[in-house]
């Protein structure tokens, strides 16, 4: 079924602002600018959003129901048996970059310096930290993780790894998901200790 007239006006300005968000900025781009990509007038523009900020919001809100399955994952971990949990937190992390990926204009929108996104990424650290901390008191993470540090460390390297190679090509999703979570379950050091033999030489 189509959608009616008032609808697809709306979805036409979110479309073009975040072409024109993802390609100039948020503050490099006009409300004339939206509603001339769009082929909309200033009216219709302010019958669908008060400011170019709420058009932000709206773009912020639509971003965060894409990516609530992945960042909320950790409240799953309970279900699944130890030997399954390593494999299912790599998928998580491989779905994530693909999302991320498929949507790199929005992508680029949410994680510009705008009061919307930063909101968006302090509710995501809260999420995952207190899935973390949630997930530490059964005894699947261990007790000496800090939740809040943790959760920083994982949205911060995404964000980095995303604009570094999503953006710019030269790694896969699989590549990206595959190392990052390798790097946050088992760390830097090989199972049996430092490489090199320095621990050894220091007893």
């Amino acid at each position: 079924m189509p959608r009616k007239g008032g609808e697809t006006s709306r979805a036409r300005l979110l479309e073009a602002a975040e072409r024109l968000f993802a390609e100039r900025g948020v503050k490099g781009t006009t409300v004339s600018a939206i509603v001339a990509e769009a082929g909309l007038t200033q009216a219709a523009f302010y019958l669908y959003f008060r400011s170019k900020e709420a058009m932000v919001e709206a773009l912020v809100n639509r971003f965060g129901e894409m990516l609530d399955r992945y960042t909320d994952a950790g409240r799953q971990a309970e279900h699944y048996p130890p030997e399954q949990l390593r494999e299912r937190v790599t998928a998580v992390f491989v779905g994530l970059f693909e999302l991320l990926g498929r949507n790199a204009n929005l992508t680029r929108v949410v994680l510009q310096d705008t009061e919307a996104g930063e909101r968006y990424r302090n509710r995501i650290v809260a999420q995952i930290a207190g899935n973390m901390r949630r997930n530490r008191s059964l005894g699947i993470v261990d007790a000496g993780i800090e939740p809040e540090i943790a959760a920083e460390a994982i949205v911060a390297a995404v964000e980095r790894l995303v604009f570094r190679y999503v953006m710019a090509g030269g790694r896969t999703a699989e590549e990206l998901g595959r190392h990052t979570a390798h790097l946050f379950l088992n760390g830097l050091l090989p199972d049996g200790g430092p490489a090199d033999g320095e621990g050894a030489r220091r007893t």
